[in-house]
């Protein structure tokens, strides 16, 4: 265990600084960039409405009792098609790649978090692969 504490304010602090710096981050500068340039491309936004229009109809047909089988297959194709047309688009291909790079750093920030926080050995009790559970409970934990 660590002999020096710091201070809530401290680290609240830190948390301010690193949220200043992921804002100026390549990263969130070209998601951002593609979220723009998306917005302004009449047909991104045609495609990104159909898919959205189909989603909601989708979710509405699987909690209509009424509805059938055939029916949600039907929306759900039309879905898989919009999805499908909608990631062809270049500008929107863009803002998935830029969305999921910064989820990557974002990520990548959070493992070193935990690593950092985390006593050794402490990460023996979640398993080499997959955390607590990879074992279907078959663990004595």
């Amino acid at each position: 265990m660590l002999k020096d504490t710091v201070s809530r304010t401290e680290i609240i602090k830190m948390a301010k600084d690193l949220g200043l710096a992921l804002a100026r981050s390549s990263e969130i500068i070209r998601y951002r960039e593609a979220e723009k340039k998306m917005a302004e491309d009449p047909e991104a936004c045609r495609l990104t409405r159909i898919f959205k229009e189909t989603h909601k109809s989708l979710v509405k047909l699987q909690n209509d009792p009424n509805s059938t089988k055939e029916e949600i297959e039907n929306i759900a194709a039309r879905l898989e098609k919009a999805d499908k047309d909608m990631k062809a688009n270049p500008l929107i291909a863009e803002y998935y790649q830029a969305g999921a790079a910064f989820n990557n750093l974002i990520y990548q920030i959070n493992q070193l978090l935990k690593f950092y926080c985390m006593e050794p050995g402490e990460d023996a009790h979640f398993g080499q692969q997959g955390g607590c559970g990879s074992c279907n409970g078959s663990c004595s934990r």
